[in-house]
């Protein structure tokens, strides 16, 4: 019953003209591939689904030392050395484009130059 009410409430807010959460989704569908991957693995379904959580957050935002931070915050240091290579791989492959249309990456990920210099 709960789940229909979820649906009927999220469609009168975004109906409403409402933004619906950008942030909240991407942190739920990284778990869920985490623990998919856990399934199919065999690994533990806990650091699987943490780790999907914080690298698909990380590629979304393009913000890595925050998805680091969070990672650390709700999940401790035990397994920082796996978030840490998730989250660089995430970012790594996650391009230039984020979530946040005003973030502008001025730096190259891959080599020695800038991106996106306005007014050059």
């Amino acid at each position: 019953f709960a789940f229909l009410l979820k649906i009927l409430f999220t469609a009168l807010t975004i109906g409403a003209g409402f933004k619906g959460g950008e942030i909240v989704p991407s942190f739920f569908t990284g778990a869920t591939f985490g623990c998919l991957f856990a399934i199919l693995t065999g690994a533990s379904a806990p650091l699987c689904a943490a780790i999907g959580m914080v690298s698909v957050f990380c590629g979304v935002t393009n913000c890595p030392i925050t998805a680091l931070l969070i990672s650390f915050e709700l999940f401790g240091f035990d397994h920082a050395y796996y978030y840490l290579i998730a989250i660089a791989v995430s970012y790594m492959l996650s391009g230039y484009y984020s979530l946040y249309h005003a973030q502008t990456i001025v730096y190259s990920k891959f080599e020695n130059s800038y991106v996106n210099r306005h007014g050059e």
